[in-house]
Formats: C-alpha cells, sequence, structure tokens
C-alpha cells in the first residue's frame, strides 16, 4: 500500500481520499458549504497556508470583507494536511460574550461537512474522521450558554473549531481555567497548548493577551513531540508591527471582485452632535431618530434599521426607555445578558439586521447597544448614532454601517450616522474611565478633518492615520517568567502564593474583579436545584462591584462591556440587607446554602435570586427595575441539557392550573395518571407558549420514563412536582466523559462489572491509538499504551473491591483472582476505602515494588508519572495519609508479581512523586507533560464510557 493512502493517523483513506486536495478543491468546498464563491484573498490565504504548511501571523484585512472565511480555510487545510495543522482551531475574541455568528459559521461548516451530499464533502468528511473515531470534526463554544461546552476535551485527536473568549481559552492555557475543577485543569491546559492554531480577533482589543500567547508560542518544545501550535492575529493594529502580514491586494482582491470592492468602497458619511454630557444622549439620539423618519427626508421608506451604541450600560438602558416610550420598535442587546435571553431578542432582530436580507419589513428597527456589537458582529444598519469612543472603537461601530453597501446601492445616497460627543467627555482633561485620553484626541481630529463642515467620510478605508492618542489605551501584560509558570502548573495541590492569570489576559493596569453569576429562580431548596440544576443558560453575569451594590440595596455601580469597573475602596453593606436575596449554589455536592449575607459573597460565586425582585429590564441588566424576571430554570434545560423538565408550579406563568397534590385525597386517580391527563390537555390547549415548553410537553406526554418528583419548596406537606425526562435522541451515557473531573471515584460505579484486566488492556490499547492518530512518536505511544495497563493497579485493595461488590462477602471470594476496575450491576453502596486515600498513589507503590514491570518502557519515568496522575493530583504532590487498617496489595502483570503495603506514610513514594514531575516539566514542557497526561485520562474516560455502553 502507498504512504500516500494512509493518513496522520494510520487510517485507510479510501481510493479518492488520498489524492491532493488543491486550492481548486477549496473554492469548490467553501461554494458547496456557503452556496457562493470564496473571495479571491480567500482563495489566495488558503493558497499561502497550502504552499508554506504555515499561516501568517498577522491577518490585517477591513471589517466586513469576511475574515471569518478564515474558519473555511483552517479546516480545509487540517484535511488537506493532517501531519502539520493543528487539530483545534480557536477563535479567540475579547468579550464578555462570543459573537453569534462566528459560531454559526462553524456549525454550518461542521453540518455540511457531516451531510457530505457532494463530492468535495465526502472526501473532506472522510479525511477529517479518519483522524478520530469520533465525528469528522466538532464545534464548541468556550462562553457558557452554549450545549456541552466540555466536549471540546474529551477527545484530543479529534478535530475541533472552538469560539472563544479571552478569558476562557487563556486561563486554560495557563492552567487556572475558569469554571474548570482544579483535577481537570491540566487537561485543557495540554490541550490548549498544543495541537492549536489560534485566532486572535481584532488584537488591538486584548494585547495583553497577544502578549502572552506570543511568550508562550515562543519557548522551546521538546523535540520529541510535534509541536503544532500558531498564533495568528487579526487586526490593523497587531501586537508585533514588524510581523508580516496578510492584506488584501488592488489587483487581485478588489480588481477581480465587484462585491468586495462594492463593500470596501462603501460611501459612508458622518457628522458630529455635541451635547452638554452623557446624560442627554438618549435624548440625542431620539432627536436624531425622529429626524430620520422626518417626512421631508426623500429617502424616509429607505432607512430601514437604526443602530444605537453607546459606551455604557446604563446609556444604553436610557437610551432604550426613551426610545420605546415614544413608540419606536427598539431591541436592547448589550453583554449583560442572560444567553437565553440573548438569543431570543437576536431571533426577533436578525432578520432585520442581516446584510443579506433582502426582505427586512415596513417598519423601522431600532437597536440599542453597547461595545458588544462592535466586533465580529454581521450585522448591517441602514443608519448609525454612536457616542464618540477611540478611534479604533469607532471604525468597528462604523462597520456595522451599511456592512455590504447594499443601501449605497439601493438608494444612491452614502449611509448617515452621527457621531455624540458629551462635552464633559471630550473637551474635560480628566481621563475617561473607559478610554482615557483617547475620546478627546479622536473628537479633536474628528473636528480638525470636518473642518465644520459636513460630510466626515468613514468608510472602510477611511480614519486611518489618526494621532497615537487617538486609540484605545493598551495595558501591557506583565513579563511571562518562567517562575510565573512553575506555580500555575502546580494544579493539585495549588501552592499558597501564586500570581493572578488576570494581568496576563488583560493587563496589569486594568481593574476587572471577576463576575458574579446571578439567576433567578422561584425554587430555591437544594432538591429543587438538583432536580432542575443551575445551567449557564440561564446566567446573567455581573461584575462583583454592581451586584454587590444591587442585592445590598445600595446605588447603581455604572460601567461598560470592556474596561474598569468602579467601585469603592471599602464596601458596607447595610444592616437590613434582606438574606433571603441571597442564596449560594455550591454545586452538586453541597447544594445550596441559604441566607448568604451580602457582605459574605464572592467574586465568581452563583447567587440564587427571588425573580420578584427584579434586576432586568428588556433581557438586560437593569438594577433599578423591580418587575419580575422570567424563571429559566425549565427552558434551560431543554436548550442545553438535552433534558426536559418541567416544574408544575403556579408561580410561573406557563403552568396553567396544574394537577397538585391535595387532589390525590378526591381524586381515585394516581399521580402518574393525572399528571399523563394534564399533559394531553396541554398539547392540545391553545395560547401562546415559549416553544421550549411546547417541545418539552410534546417529549414528557409521550415519555415511557416520565420522572415525577414532588418536592415541598413553599409549605410543609404541600409539595409541587418536577417532570423530567431525558431527550431519546441524545441520551447521555451511564457514564458520561463530560461529567468526570477526576475529583473521585463515581468513574468506578458504573454497574458493569468490568474486570480490572478488561479495563486496563482497554485504556491501555485506546492511550496508543490516540497517540499514533496524533503523530506522536512510536515510544511515547507504548509508553503510554503501558501507563495504561498499569493505572488502576491500586483498585485491588480489598476495601476498594468491596466497594465495587456492594460489600458482599461472597463476591469478593469469587472474584479473588479476577478483581473488578467497576461496580457489579445494582449493587448498593458502600464506602469502605479510607477517605482521601488515593488508588493510583497505590498503584505507584506497587509498581516501584518491582521495577521489572516497566523493562519495555522507554521512559519509566514517565509511565509513573502519569500513572500517578491520572486522577489529577500528583502536580506536584499527592496525597498521603495513614492506613487505620493497613493491608497487603499484590497483583501479577505480564508474569511480574507487584506487592506493596498499603500504608505509604513511612515511604518516600510523596517525595518521588514531585520530584519526578519537576524532572519531567524539564523535558517535555509545561504543557508537553499536560498533553501525554490528557491522552492517558481521556483514553480512561473513553474507555469508561464505551465500557458502560448497553452491548
Amino acid at each position: 500500500m502507498n504512504s500516500r493512502d494512509v493518513n496522520a493517523g494510520g487510517h485507510k483513506l479510501g481510493s479518492r481520499e488520498h489524492e491532493e486536495l488543491t486550492v481548486a478543491d477549496f473554492a469548490v468546498f467553501f461554494r458547496d458549504i456557503h452556496g457562493h464563491d470564496p473571495f479571491p484573498w480567500q482563495r489566495r490565504l488558503t493558497a499561502q497556508v497550502l504552499q508554506r504548511s504555515a499561516w501568517p501571523k498577522v491577518i490585517d484585512l477591513p471589517t466586513g470583507t469576511g475574515k471569518t472565511a478564515v474558519l473555511d480555510t483552517a479546516v480545509f487545510a487540517l484535511a488537506a494536511q493532517p501531519s502539520t495543522s493543528p487539530r483545534r482551531v480557536v477563535f479567540v475574541i475579547d468579550r464578555r460574550i462570543v459573537v453569534d455568528q462566528v459560531y454559526a459559521r462553524a456549525l454550518r461548516i461542521r453540518d455540511r461537512i457531516e451531510a457530505a451530499d457532494t463530492s468535495i464533502l465526502e472526501r473532506i468528511r472522510n479525511r477529517l474522521r479518519a483522524l478520530s473515531d469520533s465525528k469528522s470534526l466538532g464545534v464548541a463554544a468556550l462562553r457558557g450558554g452554549i450545549p456541552l461546552d466540555l466536549d471540546w476535551a474529551l477527545r484530543p485527536d479529534q478535530p475541533w473549531v472552538v469560539v472563544s473568549t479571552v478569558d476562557q481559552f487563556g486561563s486554560r492555557l495557563l492552567f487556572r481555567g475558569y469554571g474548570v475543577s482544579p483535577g481537570m485543569r491540566p487537561i485543557h491546559a495540554g490541550l490548549a497548548g498544543n495541537d492549536c492554531l489560534v485566532i486572535l480577533d481584532e488584537v488591538h482589543l486584548s494585547v495583553p493577551f497577544a502578549e502572552t500567547l506570543a511568550k508562550v508560542s515562543e519557548w522551546p518544545s521538546p523535540k520529541v513531540l510535534p509541536r503544532r501550535f500558531a498564533t495568528v492575529e487579526m487586526s490593523a493594529t497587531p501586537s508585533n508591527e514588524d510581523a508580516e502580514r496578510f492584506t488584501l491586494e488592488s489587483k487581485t482582491d478588489l480588481d477581480e471582485c465587484a462585491e468586495l470592492r462594492r463593500r470596501v468602497q462603501a460611501a459612508k458619511h458622518a457628522q458630529l452632535v455635541s451635547v452638554k454630557d452623557s446624560e442627554a444622549i438618549p435624548a440625542a439620539a431620539l432627536k436624531i431618530v425622529r429626524s430620520i423618519e422626518s417626512p421631508s427626508r426623500p429617502d424616509r421608506s429607505r432607512v430601514q434599521s437604526i443602530g444605537v451604541v453607546v459606551n455604557r450600560v446604563r446609556t444604553a438602558r436610557e437610551t432604550h426607555a426613551i426610545l420605546a416610550s415614544e413608540g419606536y420598535d427598539v431591541h436592547l442587546i448589550t453583554g449583560r445578558m442572560r444567553p437565553l435571553d440573548r438569543l431570543d431578542v437576536l431571533d426577533r432582530v436578525g432578520p432585520v439586521l442581516d446584510p443579506d436580507n433582502d426582505a427586512r419589513g415596513d417598519r423601522l428597527a431600532v437597536v440599542v447597544s453597547t461595545q458588544a456589537v462592535e466586533v465580529g458582529a454581521d450585522f448591517s444598519f441602514d443608519a448609525l448614532i454612536t457616542e464618540c469612543a477611540a478611534v479604533d472603537s469607532l471604525r468597528q461601530r462604523f462597520g456595522r454601517l451599511d456592512r455590504r453597501g447594499t443601501y449605497v446601492e439601493r438608494t444612491g445616497r452614502p449611509a448617515q450616522a452621527w457621531i455624540i460627543g458629551p462635552k464633559s467627555i471630550v473637551t474635560s482633561k480628566k481621563p475617561d474611565p473607559i478610554y482615557g485620553g483617547s475620546v478627546r484626541t479622536t473628537w479633536d481630529e474628528l473636528g480638525r478633518r470636518c473642518n465644520g463642515r459636513a460630510p466626515l467620510d468613514v468608510g472602510p478605508l477611511a480614519l486611518r492615520d489618526f494621532p497615537s492618542g487617538a486609540y484605545a489605551p493598551r495595558p501591557q501584560a506583565p513579563l511571562l517568567l518562567t517562575t510565573h509558570m512553575d506555580a500555575w502548573v502546580q494544579t493539585r495541590p495549588e501552592p499558597l502564593v501564586q500570581p493572578s492569570v488576570d494581568w496576563f489576559l488583560h493587563g496589569i493596569d486594568q481593574n476587572r474583579p471577576a463576575d458574579v453569576s446571578i439567576l433567578w429562580r422561584w425554587d430555591r431548596t437544594s432538591e429543587a436545584l438538583r432536580l432542575v440544576p443551575p445551567r449557564k443558560a440561564e446566567f446573567l453575569d455581573v461584575p462583583f462591584a454592581a451586584a454587590r451594590e444591587w442585592l445590598a440595596g445600595g446605588t447603581e455601580v455604572d460601567f461598560a462591556d470592556v474596561g474598569e469597573v468602579q467601585q469603592a475602596d471599602r464596601f458596607r453593606p447595610p444592616n437590613n440587607a434582606r438574606p433571603w436575596d441571597c442564596v449560594r449554589w455550591k454545586g452538586f455536592g453541597d447544594g445550596a446554602e441559604a441566607h448568604v449575607h451580602v457582605g459574605n459573597i464572592h467574586p465568581g460565586d452563583v447567587i440564587i435570586v427571588d425573580p420578584a425582585r427584579g434586576g432586568l429590564t428588556a433581557g438586560n441588566w437593569d438594577p433599578t427595575s423591580t418587575s419580575p424576571v422570567d424563571d429559566l430554570g425549565d427552558a434551560a434545560q431543554g436548550a442545553y441539557a438535552s433534558k426536559a423538565t418541567l416544574r408544575l408550579d403556579s408561580r410561573l406563568p406557563y403552568v396553567d392550573s396544574p394537577p397538585t397534590p391535595q387532589e390525590e385525597i378526591d381524586s381515585d386517580a394516581s399521580v402518574a395518571d393525572r399528571i399523563a391527563q394534564w399533559l394531553d390537555a396541554q398539547t392540545v390547549a391553545t395560547g401562546e407558549r415559549p416553544d421550549w415548553m411546547l417541545n418539552a410537553i410534546g417529549l414528557l406526554a409521550k415519555s415511557h420514563r416520565l420522572s415525577v418528583v414532588g418536592i415541598d419548596e413553599r409549605h410543609p406537606g404541600k409539595p409541587y412536582y418536577i417532570l423530567s425526562e431525558q431527550h431519546a435522541a441524545t441520551r447521555l451515557p451511564v457514564v458520561d466523559p463530560a461529567l468526570m473531573d477526576g475529583s473521585d471515584e463515581a468513574g468506578s460505579f458504573t454497574s458493569t462489572g468490568v474486570t480490572l484486566r478488561q479495563h486496563l488492556d482497554g485504556v491501555g490499547d485506546r492511550a496508543a491509538r490516540i497517540a499514533q492518530r496524533l503523530g506522536l512518536p512510536a515510544e511515547i505511544a507504548e509508553d503510554l499504551r503501558l501507563a495504561g495497563r498499569l493505572h488502576d493497579l491500586g483498585k485491588v485493595d480489598r476495601r476498594f473491591q468491596s466497594q465495587l461488590v456492594g460489600g458482599d462477602p461472597v463476591e469478593m471470594e469469587m472474584r479473588r483472582d479476577a478483581p473488578l476496575a467497576k461496580s457489579l450491576p445494582s449493587v448498593r453502596r458502600v464506602w469502605d476505602y479510607p477517605k482521601g486515600m488515593r488508588h493510583e498513589v497505590a498503584s505507584v507503590a506497587m509498581i516501584a515494588s518491582n521495577r521489572q514491570v516497566l523493562q519495555s518502557a522507554h521512559d519509566q519515568q514517565l509511565v509513573l508519572y502519569l500513572v500517578g496522575s491520572h486522577h489529577g493530583w500528583g502536580r506536584p504532590l499527592p496525597p498521603i495519609i495513614e492506613d487505620p487498617d493497613p493491608q497487603v496489595l499484590s497483583f501479577s502483570l505480564d508474569g511480574h508479581h507487584l506487592k506493596v503495603c498499603s500504608d505509604l506514610t513511612e515511604s518516600s513514594v510523596a517525595l518521588d512523586m514531585a520530584e519526578r514531575f519537576w524532572h519531567l516539566v524539564e523535558r517535555y514542557g509545561y504543557h508537553g507533560l499536560a498533553w501525554l497526561e490528557a491522552i492517558l485520562r481521556l483514553a480512561d474516560h473513553q474507555q469508561s464510557a464505551q465500557e458502560a455502553e448497553p452491548a
């Protein structure tokens, strides 16, 4: 067989799949996905990437030219050159929300490849599938509120497109993943720091992270591991001015493409409007909107959408309110929305702002927003009103004005814009809290260019060559040193003193306290929250200082969607702060902590409040509002958890006359029958119901596995019902790898009765296959196989085995020669293994008792480390406790007998493991060692999930 017939993972390809993919194939691939040809620059970039097997350091393109098509190039290049292309494409945007259009584009690429209804798409699908034993392409978003966020970290060999914020990806890269358990942080770091193409969009908004990313990418990598790690900055002002740039070429890109030429050369004119202060902006915006609708304007019917972009959340809210009071069809979009609320608004306003939609309707639509729409949003307004900001921010905002150049083509008139300058800011010598002195410098330069006369050119090629002071302040990151990484790489246990990763993501001068996540629920007991658990889809992330003041009944803290949050030096909660406002969710293990005083709330907390408390207006943060907030608990389960739940609670407006337990006294029907009758009635009920509820009712009414739980939420003896049903089409396995965090032994209790030898061999073979697919050297792959065959030896402890058989001494005796790795079916839970003792540490001690079992290892230290760290401990120290009832642990493998005492307190195993960790960090690098660890641990998770699947 010709070597070209085999892909990078060692899998045989079909008769056509081995053929070389060319730029001509890319054009067909692009057209089959999107229905139109790529722009010339997109073909040219793809040709350059394929020819060099490398990406340019900087891509400098005007807004509106289709920059997100770099995703298409990246996926195509991976299919064409899997041995040199990174498996994960990470598109990073420095905003508190990930722009939905980028995620939607990635989903479209994935879905069209999976459909494979054309020849080229079938070839691409087969090539990508051959890289792993999973789907051709995964898509994930690291911001919460998107289905199965953790899936990207389950399969190191599968191709992925990940859309992420700086916080989410950057914290993972630095071993401190936000929202990631300490046990899983090395896995996320290993995947983030290897086999990744990181595309940093609008890098001028995230210079500190660009500097940190550059430092990480410059670190020398061990020669024994393939690096396949690259970074690309997309910006007109990159962090490295000397880096190679990919830019538009007039002759090849504009002259040959009328569509691109229309976008880049679209005429856009602006005029300056001076007002007294920021409080006058809403009234000024209303006046301008009225002038656009004035009957004296010849283009009255042609302006179908107006964008109003301001610098602060409160200004946006007040502008929305004044426009709504005048009867305008106005929508509010900020970065302070629950994901489900934001999706609802985008569903309503999206068609109006879609630049490719010719049928937008007759009614004028107004969208008020903050910086949330500056980057990546594929919105197009016919007219734009903006508060003055730094020139680089204005450039982004004008990129949402007549984005395709269709307005000027349709009307023969340039798209119009108005720049509102509050005198209290544009003439003040005091720096603006968000943009510093850049607003004043920008306003002065705009005035100079106007020279007192309109129009001012604000087209895609305008607003260039401004004074350096006109650009938003760029905080610098501290120099990333090995001493910083030495602290962060210690994930479990963490060092007592360590640097904050936030400075390395957003800059040393930034005052960016972590957010508090708020959700609104009528039922806030631990029992109710476990049955309908909090989901990111219903979280509203609010700056800590703002949330604290609101909960305490204090004054509103004003803030923007970017930059610092102003807060008092010392917080003094009032004595009458209502404790019922503060319920803290501490996870499934600890449940809900009630009556938390506002003074004891901390950044990063998840706080659950009564919907009657208010806090939202038009789906956006509004601490002045006392209108009840929609409880989205059930909606979040259906949309993001592959699960249907419905709380039969009369406090929920969409639940009509639910059955109650009190009816049991006067009814001969069972609870199940009465609920079934109610569900049947709801399927034919008239009235307006949210789509998620209609779907949930349909699933629950047809369910054969309906779970009905009565809980005592409001009054003792008067419970209400919670109905739940897992979606049959997306049923989760008994063991879900996405829920395995390495923090406990839950993965051993799968009720599958898998023997230890079966599991060890399965994990070893799977780890070796993953390594081979990733192109790791054969020596590394074999060491991973050996580590897999040794990792769970410590489970031979009879107390551990007793747990797996439910404490049955007869079963224990019958399985003396065939110990288990997974529990038997339907056994009761017993806890005989000493609390705090780690079976993986016992595994290391058993191996050390007879080093002959390592004779086939190429790096014995690596094998020992992987065994000892496969639950996330041992980075660098493992937990060692005194065994109250020492046991003799023994097992034979490949003719080698292993035997050790379970009490390791007097042994050197802990110090040996710590010394081994630092030795291997030096040999394989911070991220290289984490990558190898991730391969073994994820192989273990996958094997456990497969073993739990029905035969």
